[in-house]
């Protein structure tokens, strides 16, 4: 037995239990550390699945599901093929040489070898790659104009209202996708959004809601609501009547009405009496069996959010 066994034996026997665990330990470690480094240096050729990323997809073309791929025979080390299924690499295809019939294409795998080469690390080589083409999935694109609509929730503070309806931007679009799909295509409406205690005006940026397989030429829209502050006004109106009948005369009980009126702040001092018109109409005698006319404003100022009328019926009476 050789001098530095002997001494590599006596110094292992001084170690204490806990000791000389740990120390094989370090040796199974280093060694096993060893044999991974070489055997991640060495080269080897395996067969290597990967998936695909359609690129250069001509316009007009819309590309089903994709789940595709192709085996490739490459030369590498150990580490980059390791990185390679670690990774789950995909390789780019191009589509500008395809062949797009009807609803199945075709694409040549065969004679993309150089740009497939090009996307591995340097030190790959690629023997070759099966299948040669690969067939997919497509449509042509239609297109057309369609409505954006709000999917909006918007809660005002107490005492305020809109002064309009809420506008959109754009309120139109155009989408484009199978025509199969875009048949069934109406309108397209934003994402749902809820906006509480509104008490100025409004504007907000809304994505649009996406649908599968389906372009959209914006991918947002802007809402814009004017809000304001309102209160409520009484006036009281004498009753016209529309439609009566030459040599008729009727009279109305009572011959005038209360009527209370939402509207602005901003405008609650100029809006007068004589801008509005109520009436009853005498035709609504001939077609109804009823004793009392249904009022009716046939002129009031745009801005008048509500009207609430006292009565909402009149009694009358004809007279010839």
């Amino acid at each position: 037995m050789s001098n530095k066994f002997k001494k590599f034996e006596h110094f292992f026997g001084i170690l204490p239990s806990k000791g000389r665990f740990q120390f094989f330990l370090f040796f199974v470690l280093l060694s096993f550390t060893f044999w991974i480094s070489t055997k991640l240096s060495n080269t080897y050729t395996v067969d290597q699945s990967f998936s695909i990323n359609w690129i250069n997809v001509p316009e007009g073309i819309i590309l089903h599901s994709n789940n595709k791929k192709i085996k490739a025979s490459i030369t590498a080390s150990g580490i980059d093929i390791l990185i390679y299924r670690l990774i789950n690499k995909s390789l780019n295809i191009s589509l500008d040489q395809g062949k797009f019939d009807i609803k199945v294409g075709e694409v040549s795998i065969e004679n993309q070898q150089f740009s497939i080469q090009n996307q591995f690390f340097e030190n790959t080589k690629l023997n070759f790659i099966t299948p040669t083409s690969l067939d997919f999935d497509f449509s042509i694109l239609d297109e057309k104009v369609i409505a954006v609509v709000p999917n909006v929730q918007i809660n005002l503070r107490a005492g305020y209202l809109s002064d309009a309806p809420i506008k959109i931007i754009p309120d139109s679009i155009l989408v484009r996708g199978p025509k199969s799909i875009l048949d069934t295509l109406g309108l397209i409406k934003t994402k749902y959004i809820e906006v509480e205690d509104v008490y100025e005006s409004l504007i907000k940026t809304i994505s649009l809601q996406l649908i599968p397989e389906i372009q959209l030429s914006e991918s947002s829209a802007n809402i814009k609501l004017s809000v304001s502050r309102h209160s409520e006004k009484e006036f009281t109106l004498g009753i016209g009547l529309i439609n009566i009948p030459k040599g008729i005369r009727v009279k109305l009980f009572p011959p005038k009405a209360k009527i209370r009126a939402t509207l602005p702040l901003s405008v609650l001092r100029t809006v007068k009496a004589s801008d509005f018109n109520l009436v009853v109409d005498y035709n609504d005698i001939e077609k109804k069996d009823s004793e009392k006319l249904q009022l009716i404003m046939i002129e009031q100022p745009p801005s008048i959010k509500k009207l609430i009328f006292d009565p909402e019926r009149v009694n009358y009476l004809i007279r010839k």
